[in-house]
């Protein structure tokens, strides 16, 4: 039976309800807390999945020194992974789910800009017309989604807005570091799982320090929610886009991800009836076909480019 399918629907169905149940639990766990416990239960999965398998445990004996030298791309990408789930996490406390997805795509974006920074074939990519054109685009979908957020012109710039732009930056450099410094050393499923349990105990001394992580009494089912979003959103959303990427290429697997707002603005919708107004709508698809267009032709560019790491990128 092939599994794919089942798997690319449930990666999407995974990562578009994580927005919402950080919206639902916000008022009962501290932003701190919420990120120590999704990434704590995460990584307990994940590392469970590892064990299990023969061919995971035989790398993690074997290459004992690898893993030695892996500590300082662990660690920042374990940074940049934290400065990511903070803003992103947070921004879903000031502004709706299905707005704020929508404005995180903008990763897209950035992962090339960032990308022309730290490598060469990269900022060949910024050079082409098509590649710019489709920046251009995706950032006047972004600025109508942002600017109509009610039925004329909105000038009230929300805090959310920020921390939603500044988690698609973090997670932008997520990838640079991944790229540059780690790339194929470890199997993607063990680095990963250092990367989530690295971000784990940086955050218990602030867990340690923070009085107010639960807020009164949320209830058997909010626990539930919290933990399970950190079990399916982190461990599953991630274990299964690294298990699809061999399977269905970088180019589908980047671009079903594009699919997430819908399913989240239909979610907010039903919890929370969130509007999307009709503006908004037109300058999300906007957004998302110039990220689609970002995504082809950096598919074309990696298939030509030899590979680099940022010590090439940046002799």
């Amino acid at each position: 039976m092939n599994t794919t399918l089942p798997a690319l629907g449930a990666m999407i169905l995974f990562w578009a309800l994580t927005p919402i149940t950080i919206a639902y639990v916000k008022n009962d766990f501290s932003l701190i807390f919420q990120v120590w416990a999704r990434y704590t239960i995460s990584s307990l999965a994940l590392w469970t999945v590892v064990l299990s398998r023969r061919d995971l445990r035989l790398v993690l004996k074997d290459q004992a020194r690898q893993l030695v030298r892996m500590l300082i791309p662990v660690l920042l990408m374990a940074l940049a992974t934290l400065s990511f789930q903070l803003n992103y996490t947070y921004c879903f406390f000031l502004i709706d789910p299905g707005f704020g997805i929508l404005l995180y795509q903008s990763q897209v974006i950035f992962s090339i800009i960032l990308g022309g920074l730290f490598f060469t074939a990269e900022r060949k990519l910024l050079k082409s017309r098509k590649t710019l054109g489709a920046i251009v685009l995706a950032l006047a979908g972004a600025a109508v989604v942002i600017l109509f957020q009610n039925q004329g012109v909105s000038f009230t710039f929300n805090r959310g807005i920020l921390f939603a732009l500044a988690a698609a930056l973090s997670w932008s450099f997520v990838g640079v570091v991944n790229r540059g410094m780690v790339k194929d050393r470890l199997p993607p499923l063990i680095t990963i799982s250092l990367v989530f349990t690295a971000v784990a105990l940086i955050l218990i001394p602030a867990v340690l320090l923070d009085t107010d992580s639960v807020i009164a009494d949320p209830g058997l089912t909010k626990w539930i929610v919290l933990l399970g979003s950190g079990i399916l959103g982190n461990a599953g959303g991630q274990g299964l886009y690294y298990y699809l990427l061999p399977r269905v290429g970088l180019i589908t697997a980047a671009s079903v991800q594009l699919l997430v707002p819908f399913l989240t603005g239909l979610f907010s919708y039903l919890f929370f009836r969130e509007q999307i107004t009709l503006l908004q709508g037109a300058g999300g698809l906007v957004l998302l076909a110039g990220c689609r267009m970002i995504i082809k032709e950096k598919a074309k560019q990696m298939k030509t480019a030899p590979p680099e790491g940022l010590d090439q990128a940046l002799s």
